[in-house]
């Protein structure tokens, strides 16, 4: 049966927010509708819903989450989709990339070739393919990362993992400054290749942006910083004028000063909003392992219990859009932009996914003035209600 979702204001990622109402069928989106439109519609034989005046967005999109409710990616991944996607879609999440923190290059193969294998569970986000953080990262810049398996790229190992992965592998975060990077970028083209957890000069970051680079992970985190007389990574970030930057928006990994300053360097088109989520969200405060860390969750922040380092995050793509209306005072439209359509051009899925637009998946919610989740629609059904 076909739907119509009517009654609505409607943030599809490419103009103005409008009233009108949105057609489905099979799944996806058959045409969206100005307020005028709507009473010459034909809605015999379609089931009609009313939005009562509330926000319709895409489904937001999480290209950088290592887990939740308890559950790591790093570890058995059909059990860990099938809970953290089923979760995801109460927090208004629709699809997103798991995240892996490093392991060996055979734990590592071994963990793709799971994911290759993965089901899609049923009502839940789309689980879009695997990010690996890793594991060509600088052992300065490690943060949580087991130095152990830090490491120079690898044509050849690199190779193995796309194989395993079987097209799964969808990103990749590196340290340009790492020798055979140019390489590495050049000898995979169906891989996303991000900048993170780098000592790199200002200058390596922008060579391998020019090299086919497309972005920049957790933005100030994990990498050298923008300083007056030694410009880093943070400096390439600024400079590189269409890159990607991710961005961690919990007012705690950066701070709310430097969110809007940033908001206002970089500009819509260019942040990505991220949670670099661990298995503690959505689970009580208290204490987890994260990378084989003991670490302590408080509310939406967590951190290691020995040295106090920031060790991921608990909030939820929610949280971040709300926090970057407080911080910034972002439009609507803006916060679709960097929830929506900006992550589903790294995740490469924008054909399909990201804005509201004739032929695209049917994944939306709904949202009051306060940004509060009323409901969550995945190929045009309706898998959760508040």
């Amino acid at each position: 049966m076909r739907i119509l979702i009517k009654d609505v204001k409607i943030y599809n990622g490419c103009e103005q927010g409008f009233y009108g109402g949105m057609m489905i069928a099979d799944g996806k989106i058959e045409r969206v509708l100005k307020a005028a439109e709507l009473a010459a519609v034909n809605t015999e034989n379609v089931q009609v819903i009313s939005g009562e005046g509330k926000n319709l967005f895409p489904g937001l999109m999480d290209i950088h989450i290592h887990g939740s409710y308890g559950y790591d990616f790093i570890r058995d991944p059909q059990t860990a989709i099938d809970y953290v996607a089923k979760g995801l879609v109460q927090e208004g999440t629709t699809s997103f990339l798991a995240s892996l923190t490093v392991v060996s290059h055979q734990e590592l193969c071994s963990l793709l070739d799971g994911y290759a294998h993965v089901n899609q569970p049923a009502d839940s986000a789309h689980f879009l393919g695997v990010h690996s953080e890793g594991p060509y990262l600088s052992k300065d810049y490690k943060a949580l990362m087991d130095e152990r398996y830090l490491r120079d790229p690898s044509i050849t190992e690199c190779a193995e993992m796309q194989e395993a992965a079987n097209g799964r592998l969808k990103v990749m975060t590196i340290a340009p400054e790492k020798n055979h990077t140019k390489e590495l970028i050049a000898a995979f083209p169906d891989i996303t290749f991000m900048i993170g957890h780098t000592a790199a000069t200002c200058e390596e970051a922008l060579n391998a942006v020019a090299h086919g680079a497309k972005g920049f992970t957790h933005l100030y985190n994990a990498m050298s910083q923008h300083t007056h007389r030694s410009p880093g990574c943070v400096t390439a970030a600024f400079l590189a004028d269409h890159a990607y930057c991710e961005l961690i928006a919990d007012g705690f990994h950066v701070d709310p000063y430097v969110l809007q300053a940033t908001w206002k360097i970089l500009g819509v088109k260019r942040i990505i909003l991220i949670t670099d989520a661990m298995l503690a969200k959505g689970m009580a405060d208290g204490d987890y392992v994260f990378a084989n860390a003991q670490c302590r969750k408080r509310g939406n922040t967590v951190q290691v219990k020995s040295t106090g380092r920031i060790s991921g995050s608990a909030i939820t793509m929610l949280d971040a859009i709300r926090n970057m209306r407080k911080y910034c005072n972002c439009t609507l439209e803006e916060l679709v932009q960097m929830a929506c359509v900006n992550p589903a051009v790294i995740a490469g899925v924008e054909n399909t996914k990201g804005t509201l637009e004739t032929g695209k998946d049917a994944d939306f919610i709904l949202l009051d003035d306060d940004l509060q989740l009323i409901s969550t629609f995945v190929m045009g059904k309706e898998v959760y209600h508040h």
